[in-house]
């Protein structure tokens, strides 16, 4: 029987892995492929119980341990909670990714992996952007193609934003521009490669989309790079004076850009003269004060998952026929539903990722440390960790944190 169920462990743990590479290609763009991936890693790995002694180990390294830690505390909010139950459900079950992070630990254990993971997500990204770079750049009509079943709902009809919303769409061509940039470092024969989708992701965000936190990333990103990769003082200081004299003469210039800046003052304005005109700044605005609210009244604990949910749907909330279910803010969705507690186990879980980040690699501590920083600037305007597409970006990241070279786990 031990023999058996070896020999069926040493057949479906490998396959999991293949399954999880699906998953990632999905998360981008594809909720098919996405939860076939999810589903055949999952049924593969029940199906290798000899393996199931690893997944007890994994769970004590500390990237595990704060991750379950800090699921646990939400799932906990559950017993003090003063919203419906199903809003508190609801909520909890968006934080359940975080128990995949000790199985992606598990299953990707060396730097082999880490280089599959990247090419599954970059591909993703790609996909993503695609329909977009073809409706922007006229080839759609050249090639008579039909893009329009493709587009996303919440959009009017002159949008060019496909499969996902601007925000997440944004959020990883961002990532895919700086995992590019990183490898054109990294891989010098195929920098032109790197380079060219650099390029695309630049042209994407700039002048395809309408998100306006990606200009932003882009903009650290570039700086960022400047400060780390430059060994000369005085040539750094010259890429970052150029990278921001770049960004005011785009500004000045580009109608699309200033018009994409000035909206947020705009926006701001509307809110602050009419609290009850629903614009993307406003209610944010709006969500947030909801959110610093409720947090004034449990600041330790929390209001407690729903809390969010039930204080939008009161009669006297002006935005009260939104749909939205979370604060557009993962700070202040934590800070208000989970208290300073929620925050500071996730602050701490951060960390822990950037500490760990590619100790043996540089390409890979580049990778997870910029995807990092463009997580944390997008958890400013949307609760990214709460969304599905961008928290499960999150513990890609997690992920490749812990990878280490073949030597090192047989060690």
């Amino acid at each position: 029987m031990k023999q058996i169920l070896q020999r069926v462990s040493d057949f479906a743990y490998p396959a999991a892995g293949w399954f999880g590479l699906i998953m990632v290609f999905g998360v981008p763009w594809s909720h098919a492929f996405f939860y076939i991936g999810l589903v055949g890693m999952l049924a593969c790995l029940l199906a290798s119980p000899t393996y199931y002694r690893l997944l007890i180990t994994v769970c004590q390294e500390n990237i595990a341990l704060l991750a379950i830690l800090l699921f646990a505390y939400i799932a906990m909010g559950l017993l003090y909670t003063h919203a419906p139950m199903d809003l508190a459900i609801h909520d909890v079950k968006k934080y359940r990714k975080l128990l995949l992070i000790p199985v992606f630990l598990m299953l990707y254990r060396d730097s082999k992996w880490a280089y599959r993971l990247v090419v599954a997500y970059g591909c993703g990204a790609l996909v993503l952007m695609m329909p977009t770079l073809l409706d922007g750049t006229g080839l759609a009509r050249v090639l008579s193609l039909d893009l329009t079943r493709f587009a996303n709902p919440s959009y009017n009809a002159q949008s060019l934003v496909y499969w996902r919303n601007h925000i997440v769409h944004g959020f990883h061509a961002s990532m895919l521009f700086a995992i590019c940039l990183l490898s054109t470092l990294q891989h010098r024969k195929l920098a032109w490669l790197f380079f060219a989708g650099a390029a695309i992701c630049l042209t994407n965000v700039l002048f395809f989309i309408n998100g306006r936190i990606a200009l932003v990333t882009l903009l650290v990103v570039f700086l960022l790079m400047a400060i780390s990769y430059t060994p000369s003082k005085s040539l750094r200081f010259g890429l970052i004076t150029a990278v921001l004299a770049t960004s005011v003469l785009a500004y000045q210039f580009s109608g699309k850009i200033h018009a994409r800046v000035d909206s947020v003052m705009q926006e701001t304005r509307t809110y602050v003269a009419n609290p009850g005109v629903m614009t993307s700044g406003g209610a944010r605005l709006h969500y947030w004060q909801m959110s610093l609210d409720i947090f004034a009244k449990a600041p330790v604990f929390g209001g407690g998952p729903g809390t969010f949910r039930e204080n939008l749907v009161q009669p006297d909330n002006p935005l009260r026929a939104q749909t939205h279910k979370h604060a557009h803010n993962e700070y202040l969705t934590l800070l208000s539903q989970h208290g300073l507690v929620g925050l500071i186990l996730f602050l701490l879980l951060v960390y822990q990722v950037h500490r760990q980040a590619g100790q043996h690699d540089p390409w890979l501590r580049g990778v997870v440390r910029f995807g990092l920083v463009i997580f944390l600037i997008n958890a400013m305007t949307d609760s990214s960790l709460n969304n599905e597409s961008e928290g499960w970006t999150f513990v890609l990241l997690a992920c490749l944190a812990n990878i280490r070279p073949a030597s090192a786990n047989t060690a």
